[in-house]
């Protein structure tokens, strides 16, 4: 642990160094995310978080004594989707363009990177279920699903990052005496660097007005991150912990991204427009406020990360973790369901 620790503080510094540097740079060039229907914050906020968390991780990576070509193919999918959620963020890049190049870093991490699912686990009861033939687009289509489920949490301030501190956090704990050397040190690069953007985004002991934002570029680069270390810790004879357990490390995201797509495409509309009725964007409707929305579905994602961990370790069957899985994401989205047609009623009784 102590030789990651020299990583880690130049990681912290290289973000926060970015941050004041890339600031106004991103004000001249209008980087920044205008308040609009669905955006209700004030002022014009910098788009700078995911870029500067990845030159955080990227300057600590270049001076850190690992063998830098482990991490060659995880640096190339990184700055695809870096640059081109940089792009969505300036200019609103159409959603099948994204889609493409999220296929192209997915392909890569999956097929150069050597990062895969060939395994789900013994989910059913029946055995290890192996995909063999199928491993390739099933992967691709997770490491899609995961850049997106992110992305898709990044409606309030704090939820993105905080929701994936917690995930790297149980990741951390759960893989320390990992072989997996180049997986553990990215997290542990992202522990180092999430407080950093945290601090910025919420304005912990800062004024508000110098609030920045992750932008796509940022949500899209941690769901590749997050994906590619739950693909290495949970695969192969030196796995750290289940594939099953993969699912309560990611659970807020992935449960918010398929509540959010059924929701829509059981109301015939089109999974990838989007729209107001995430559970973070409906609790502040019923007049929650934005902090203890924040809390709430933080304690939920840390609750989940902790009962994942604890299945683990007491040996919990991988079938069983699954089906309380299922059972947990069920009541996810009809309380979603429940809480929008109560917002509904209120927005009926106010017209």
């Amino acid at each position: 642990m102590i030789i990651f620790l020299k990583p880690m503080i130049l990681a912290s510094f290289t973000t926060i160094l970015a941050i004041y540097i890339l600031r106004p740079f991103a004000v001249n060039i209008k980087l920044l995310d205008f308040p609009s229907g669905r955006k209700q914050h004030e002022g014009n906020i910098p788009l700078i978080g995911g870029i500067s968390i990845f030159l955080g991780l990227i300057v600590s990576i270049l001076m850190s004594p690992a063998d830098l070509n482990d991490f060659n193919y995880f640096i190339v999918a990184s700055l695809i989707l870096l640059i081109i959620g940089v792009i969505d963020d300036h200019s609103n890049m159409a959603v099948s363009y994204r889609l493409i190049f999220q296929f192209i870093a997915a392909t890569i991490m999956v097929t150069a990177g050597g990062q895969s699912i060939e395994s789900i686990g013994d989910l059913f009861g029946y055995g290890e279920v192996t995909l063999n033939e199928w491993s390739m687009i099933i992967s691709i289509l997770a490491v899609i699903t995961g850049i997106n489920a992110v992305n898709m949490t990044d409606g309030i301030h704090g939820l993105a990052g905080g929701s994936s501190l917690v995930s790297f956090l149980a990741i951390c704990i759960l893989a320390i005496n990992s072989t997996s050397q180049i997986s553990l040190l990215i997290s542990l690069l992202f522990c180092a660097v999430l407080p950093i953007f945290l601090i910025n985004n919420l304005c912990i002991g800062i004024p508000s007005n110098k609030r920045i934002f992750l932008g796509d570029a940022g949500s899209m680069f941690i769901g590749l991150s997050l994906t590619w270390v739950l693909f290495d810790f949970s695969q192969g004879e030196g796995r750290s912990f289940s594939p099953a357990l993969a699912l309560w490390l990611f659970a807020f995201p992935l449960i918010e991204m398929a509540s959010s797509v059924l929701r829509r495409v059981s109301n015939g509309i089109s999974p990838f427009k989007p729209d107001s009725s995430h559970l973070h964007h409906l609790l502040l409707k019923l007049g929650i406020s934005e902090k203890k929305t924040l809390i709430i579905l933080i304690i939920f994602s840390t609750m989940m990360a902790v009962i994942g961990v604890l299945c683990e370790w007491y040996g919990a069957p991988e079938y069983l973790m699954f089906i309380i899985f299922l059972a947990i994401f069920m009541a996810y989205f009809f309380t979603g369901k429940l809480v929008l047609k109560k917002v509904n009623k209120l927005n009926q009784k106010y017209d």
